[in-house]
């Protein structure tokens, strides 16, 4: 067996032997203080009305920039300009 392995069997038996008796108990008056501090509530503070608020038009702005900032159809190229030029005109031989 690997010496971490021996420290950490002899660590666990260790705090299985030594167990704290008062470990199960709260101390006194904990849990009418976290009652106390629950039931008080409290009023939303100047920046989450302001996050909160803020929030649905953040929303809207962002949907808007995708929907206008994205080019719906690319430039063509000027290959592709120049072929459609072509078949387009009519050829024609002067003598």
């Amino acid at each position: 067996m690997n010496d971490p392995d021996k420290l950490l069997q002899r660590l666990a038996a260790a705090t299985r032997s030594d167990g704290d008796p008062y470990a199960d108990e709260l101390p006194l008056g904990l849990a009418t203080r976290v009652l106390a501090k629950l039931r008080e509530g409290r009023a939303p503070t100047l920046w989450e009305t302001f996050a909160l608020g803020a929030l649905p038009v953040a929303a809207v702005i962002t949907i808007a920039c995708v929907m206008l900032g994205s080019p719906e159809t690319q430039p063509p190229d000027d290959a592709d300009v120049i072929a459609q030029v072509m078949l387009e005109t009519e050829l024609t031989t002067s003598r």
